[in-house]
């Protein structure tokens, strides 16, 4: 029998919930997740002393806000909302995937 707690779920790739938080009335993920929420602040950017991304989640958030602080070009920044969208679709279809496998077989 699976014991279903945090830890056991984050040991199989679901998100960390440690990481989720509300600042300024939005919901934000690690250091990068979230509107208008980067580098660990709302309205922050990246630089060279940024926090480095939490783990995979944060990694594809990382990502993303670099394109939209380099560029603004719509059609790159629709792209790169397209991939961030897919990375975490693939993080989480993963995780449960590993987990049915072990729960099942």
């Amino acid at each position: 029998m699976f014991t279903f707690d945090f830890d056991s779920l984050v040991a199989y790739g679901f998100p960390d919930p440690d990481y989720f938080d509300f600042s300024g009335g939005t919901l934000i993920y690690g250091n990068y997740g979230g509107q208008n929420y980067s580098a660990g602040e709302i309205g922050g950017t990246i630089t060279s002393t940024s926090p480095a991304p939490l783990d995979a989640y944060d990694e594809a958030f990382y990502d993303h806000d670099l394109v939209a602080q380099q560029s603004s070009d719509p059609q790159v920044l629709l792209q790169s909302h397209i991939e961030v969208v897919q990375d975490v679709t693939t993080l989480v279809g993963n995780a449960f995937s590993s987990l049915v496998s072990d729960w099942w077989f």
